[in-house]
């Protein structure tokens, strides 16, 4: 067993599959899959469940997992503290609505005052983002909700989620309060086919938490389709597939151009933070520091 072998298996378990983290890691579907199997042989242990299907780690695999993210932790502390060639390495993750708002110019600033970093950029929902800086596989994460009290939260902007709808007709009838009461009604508006994100996404956790205050439960909405992608939803929603709660700044420009309309929920119960995280313990890689401080400085003039 080597840091390659464990790099790999890590990746893998992280990726959900084979396939993906071979494109992640710029290796051949095959080099992965023989890297894994060595493993297994090696441990004498069944690692990883496959079906036509399904992927999971069987439960040797959740605890080789576990070692493997303390092991290549350690192993990236020592070459950072004891060698290397002055290149430094921060492996960041983030949602959806970080990740199209402002990750993209934090990032762009950051590494033109730090021209020896070098970035692994990770994707996900808010809760898997969570979860892999809790664990370790991540330094640093930008999230929509806040969870875990194993990672350290620092509030960064306020994000406004509105119910975003077609711009038809129809929904402008619904928008415009053709009800009884000559007044639009929440209730009545979310009657409408509703497009959701997964569980794991910040915004849909959120506004599940939001939408409870007005006594409306998950239940109680006319869920079509769900999505793992927040852009793909929004697409659905301005090609006519129904209404949806997103952050203002997925729709705005389309709100802008005409193309969604939007029906402004109340502030209080429907305004969120957007955080960093990173792991809440004594040793933080000095890289990590430096991005924080960045960060925050950033926040505190620009945005």
């Amino acid at each position: 067993m080597d840091i390659h072998q464990l790099q790999i298996f890590a990746n893998v378990a992280e990726c959900k599959g084979f396939l993906a983290a071979s494109k992640k890691m710029h290796l051949s579907q095959s080099t992965v899959s023989t890297h894994v199997s060595a493993l297994e042989h090696e441990l004498g242990k069944k690692l990883i469940r496959r079906t036509a299907r399904n992927f999971e780690l069987t439960e040797d695999g959740v605890k080789l997992y576990k070692y493997a993210v303390d092991i290549l932790l350690l192993h990236r502390k020592a070459i950072m503290e004891v060698g290397g060639n002055g290149s430094e390495f921060l492996r960041i993750g983030t949602s959806s609505v970080p990740a199209q708002w402002f990750v993209p110019t934090i990032l762009s600033g950051f590494l033109k005052k730090n021209v020896n970093t070098q970035v692994e950029m990770t994707s996900a929902d808010s809760l898997d983002i969570i979860h892999r800086v809790k664990e370790g596989s991540l330094d640093i994460g930008f999230v929509g909700t806040k969870v875990e009290k194993q990672c350290k939260y620092i509030p960064l902007i306020k994000d406004h989620l509105v119910l975003a709808a077609p711009n038809t007709k129809e929904y402008q009838k619904i928008f415009a309060g053709e009800s009884d009461s000559g007044e639009s009604d929440l209730r009545q508006i979310l009657e409408a086919p509703f497009l959701a994100r997964r569980q794991y996404s910040g915004t849909m956790k959120e506004a599940l938490g939001s939408l409870k205050y007005f006594g409306i439960e998950e239940e109680d909405l006319n869920i079509i389709a769900t999505f793992d992608s927040a852009e793909m939803l929004r697409d659905c929603v301005e090609a006519g597939m129904g209404i949806s709660i997103l952050s203002y700044q997925m729709i705005r420009e389309l709100h802008e151009s005409g193309k969604i309309l939007i029906y402004r929920l109340p502030e209080k119960e429907f305004c969120r933070e957007l955080y960093l995280i990173y792991k809440n313990e004594s040793f933080l890689p000095e890289i990590v520091k430096k991005f924080i401080h960045y960060t925050e400085k950033c926040f505190r003039e620009e945005f």
